[in-house]
């Protein structure tokens, strides 16, 4: 039965200790760094790194002995066993207290559920959450990191035109610690398929603090890349690799 591969991974996500956001530097379906209501097809898993600029992180736990903040990585495994259910564990790296190498790590689950798929008139809808576990239990203790937790509510739209795709989504944010309040509160964002190249997509968002351009592409079938820009300065790619459980072969 092919779906005992999905609930072998499945299991094994869920025994990872769920510790202390959507995005492909989550593995998660969405923009750059913001939401969607977009899932990934049934049956995919992903396994990949990305690199994060300093201004991508939090204002808090990132910053190394002469108060400096620094650039860091990601890296992360995510499933989608069912076409609306979404899930991912994530391991962010942080330098240790005397300035040393990345020995310390901000672990985190995810999930992301879409009860209203997209149709002719209404938009797809999905409901988020960043750190689930810590969300659920320790949301409300002081003494608590919560550096990537988050909850969204997210509306994406797709129009076709001449065989191009463009994407529309509004998404609302909350951040549940106040260094985060700047990525707070509405975002929206655009996303454009070419209609030569539909395995590719141009991105343009706005997190509620800054804007960022962007370009992934899944190549040969398996192989996602991403680059971005914020505020035309600050670089920031991933890559990953990606296959069906499933054995289904779609047109990405």
């Amino acid at each position: 039965m092919k779906y005992y591969k999905i609930i072998i991974l499945a299991t094994a996500l869920s025994l990872f200790p769920i510790w202390s956001h959507a995005q492909q530097y989550t593995g998660m379906s969405g923009l750059i760094h913001m939401p969607s209501a977009e899932m990934n097809h049934e049956g995919d898993a992903r396994i990949g790194a990305h690199f994060l600029n300093k201004n991508m992180v939090p204002d808090t736990g990132f910053i190394d002995i002469h108060g400096v903040k620094y650039n860091t990585y990601d890296y992360y495994l995510s499933l989608t066993p069912f076409n609306w259910l979404e899930i991912s564990y994530t391991c962010t790296e942080r330098k240790n207290e005397a300035d040393g190498p990345f020995v310390r790590k901000d672990r985190y689950a995810s999930i992301k559920i879409r009860p209203m798929q997209e149709g002719k008139y209404n938009p797809a809808v999905a409901l988020g959450f960043n750190d689930v576990g810590t969300t659920a239990f320790k949301a409300s203790r002081p003494d608590v990191q919560l550096y990537f937790t988050n909850i969204y509510l997210a509306a994406t739209k797709h129009l076709t035109f001449g065989g191009n795709e463009l994407g529309m989504t509004l998404a609302y944010r909350k951040y549940f610690r106040g260094y985060n309040d700047k990525w707070s509160g509405l975002v929206g964002g655009l996303t454009f398929r070419p209609a030569f190249f539909p395995q590719a997509r141009a991105i343009a968002e706005y997190t509620g603090n800054e804007f960022l351009l962007g370009v992934d592409a899944l190549l040969w079938r398996h192989l996602l890349v991403q680059a971005s820009v914020k505020d035309f300065k600050y670089i920031n790619f991933g890559i990953c690799f990606q296959m069906n459980l499933l054995g289904t072969r779609y047109k990405y």
